[in-house]
């Protein structure tokens, strides 16, 4: 049986679990043991976060029950909900209109006014609405994202003046001002503040152009393009971001962008409208998009010159900058041999700048792309394995298409290290381009990796972390531990590490906390990190 004291423990480890299925099916879990227990303050705070789980987690029309269900709580912890159910309204069109508006009544009856939320429902809704509120203070978004939403509701009512008076980059967080940039470049274009306007895409593009999660804003870049007579990088953008996977109202909007160059994109948004539509009563989704579908392009055509090309890229945990000058880049490139996938990414950007280079510039990039172009003129499989990683940012799709035959070229030769290899990439481009289930499901088959101890454990690892995301605790641990003993047959201490704080912080999930101590111990003598010496601290503490 449980006790108080671990089902707290385990409410509050979810918080550190991936937003989605995993998260949700832990969470369900520890309510419905909670339930049975009959612990009000548990109840409360597991339906808090459940409700947040849902509406995060891409099922929110789930989120109505556990929310109705701790409305008299009056946990603060509660007041967020709200804003993640407002914004989830205009995302889903799963999500009910009445309950919707009876939550945020009950809301306010417990918190307040809360102006925000009513002005994105109301905006959505094509009703009238109020900009000029005072942002609450319990409020769970910054001053920048809630100027940004009375930006897109004054750019949908016409008053294009009115919203580019009212930006400011004075401060900044993950999302501003570069969502507020995405959505004033067109009309900074249009007013024939064409330097605005490159400048605006050239921030917004950079910031957004590998997250899958900002589509809609993707889709404002699109329709940039579209207007402003850039249509050949229209269509790079459609084919770049196309198969991204996002909430039905930020499809909706790359759709009716795309169609601006595509024609068959048009149905598809409109399609989306129509069930916006039926759940909200009227036609204001669907007319929204007619409308956007025969705008006038902006007055004076725009030159973009290099803003479609990102001025920074996300490798792992860190954000690459890069160099201004194709002499930089190469420098850079050469300077960093030893490390192939910085370089790989200099030379990458090189390209895109510079396709076709003379003179010494030539010998430098052919020098940079000699081990490649051994291993194409080697063999087949490594033809098609290399073929996908230029592809992966501009055409997912096509760069899984390339993995896929990579792996069935070197089975076929036996190859086992380098399938794995290829397979290991295309469950990434799986994961990346937002089909996680389908990564778990190839990286479950029972291929052989062959004799590279850091392969196998590459594969071992990321199997781990693909079943953790879906909540199969047992599956991620026991991946894990098999990855951890590769790493070290491999002699990669960094991964080793990396993987043993990995474990101490999965154990503590399942309170397995001599486990966790043990894990985290040996994390801290490999890598004595912030992370690993805080995870040995809690395990101590959870195990006396």
């Amino acid at each position: 049986m449980d006790t108080e004291e671990q089902l707290w423990r385990q409410i509050r480890v979810t918080d550190r679990m991936w937003e989605g299925p995993g998260q949700i099916a832990a969470l369900e879990k520890v309510t419905r043991r909670v339930d049975a227990l009959g612990l009000i303050a548990h109840r409360n705070e597991a339906r808090v976060r459940l409700a947040t789980a849902y509406l995060l987690g891409g099922e929110p029309a789930k989120a109505f029950e556990p929310l109705s269900l701790c409305l008299d709580s009056g946990d603060p912890d509660l007041r967020p909900v709200f804003d993640h159910l407002a914004e989830a309204f205009t995302e889903d069109p799963r999500v009910p209109l009445a309950d919707t508006l009876a939550a945020l009544d009950e809301g306010e009856r417990l918190f307040g006014p809360m102006p925000d939320n009513r002005l994105i429902i109301a905006s959505h809704l094509g009703t009238d609405a109020d900009v000029g509120y005072e942002a609450p203070a319990e409020s769970s978004r910054c001053g920048q994202c809630d100027t940004g939403l009375r930006i897109d509701h004054l750019l949908r009512i016409g008053r294009f003046d009115d919203a580019v008076e009212l930006f400011s980059d004075d401060d900044r967080c993950s999302r501003q001002p570069h969502a507020m940039l995405a959505a004033l470049m067109l009309p900074y274009a249009r007013a024939g503040r064409l330097d605005d306007a490159v400048e605006a895409f050239r921030a917004s593009y950079s910031a957004f152009w590998t997250e899958p999660a900002e589509l809609g804003s993707l889709a404002r870049h699109v329709e940039f393009c579209a207007h402003t007579g850039n249509h050949a990088a229209a269509r790079k953008l459609v084919a770049r971001h196309g198969g991204w996977r996002s909430t039905p109202f930020a499809t909706m909007e790359f759709h009716a962008a795309a169609a601006l160059m595509i024609d068959s994109h048009a149905s598809l948004a409109l399609e989306i409208a129509a069930r916006f539509d039926a759940r909200n009563g009227n036609s204001v989704q669907s007319e929204r998009i007619l409308a956007s579908l025969t705008a006038d392009p902006a007055p004076v055509a725009v030159d973009l010159g290099s803003a479609l090309l990102p001025r920074t890229k996300q490798m792992g945990p860190s954000l690459v900058i890069y160099p201004t000058t194709v002499e930089e880049l190469a420098s850079l490139a050469e300077r960093n041999e030893d490390d192939p996938e910085f370089a790989a990414v200099m030379w990458e950007r090189f390209d895109e700048l510079l396709p076709n280079p003379g003179g010494e510039l030539l010998a430098r990039r052919l020098a940079g792309s000699r081990e490649l172009a051994e291993a194409t003129d080697r063999d087949p499989g490594a033809r098609a394995f290399w073929g996908a990683a230029p592809s992966l940012e501009e055409d997912p799709l096509r760069a899984l298409t390339f993995a896929r035959e990579a792996i069935d070229l070197f089975l076929a030769k036996s190859d086992y290290t380098n399938a794995a290899r290829a397979r290991l990439m295309a469950v990434w481009i799986l994961a990346f381009t937002g089909d996680p289930k389908a990564a778990l499901d190839l990286i479950d088959k029972p291929d052989p990796v062959g004799g590279n101890p850091e392969v196998q454990a590459e594969v071992l690892y990321t199997h781990g972390k693909l079943s953790q995301s879906f909540g199969d605790l047992d599956e991620a641990a026991s991946r894990l531990l098999m990855a951890a003993e590769s790493f070290e047959s491999a002699e990669n201490t960094d991964a080793l590490a990396w993987t043993r704080a990995d474990l101490a912080e999965l154990f503590l999930t399942m309170e397995r906390f001599e486990d966790a101590a043990d894990a985290a111990e040996e994390a801290v003598r490999l890598a004595p990190t912030a992370r690993a010496t805080a995870l040995r601290n809690r395990a101590y503490l959870l195990r006396a």
